[in-house]
């Protein structure tokens, strides 16, 4: 991941990521990973990933993301969260979402939830 300028730029990794996925999908469901664990840094937050101890940072757009997956979540539903929490234009917003997402979800942090899926991978079951 990198850091500065881009829509990535909300997310800061010491590491490279532990798992590769792609969230595309305007109707997929998003949940935090279990091995995901949390603490406030600031007015963002501190990520570690227990599976392979990489740690990484969000601002606070990206702890506006983070936090809405604690249950499952659709992108539709966190571009809504992150439209009323943050005043920016509309492209602005779409494309801050989709680089926060799409790191998550490269870095294993964030699960794409299928049936199957669901029950073992959340740490924040509904």
């Amino acid at each position: 991941m990198t850091n500065g300028g881009s829509p990535r730029g909300h997310v800061a990794s010491d590491v490279e990521p532990c798992a590769a996925g792609h969230a595309g999908d305007p109707e997929a469901i998003f949940i935090i990973s279990q091995n995901a664990v949390d603490c406030l840094l600031g007015d963002g937050l501190a990520l570690f990933d227990a599976r392979c101890g990489a740690s990484f940072t969000l601002n606070r757009t990206g702890a506006i993301i983070w936090n809405s997956a604690r249950q499952r979540v659709s992108f539709r539903e966190m571009r809504a969260i992150l439209a009323t929490a943050c005043k920016g234009a509309p492209d602005d917003i779409d494309a801050d979402l989709h680089g926060i997402v799409d790191a998550l979800v490269e870095s294993g942090l964030f699960v794409i939830v299928t049936d199957a899926r669901a029950e073992a991978d959340s740490a924040y079951d509904v």
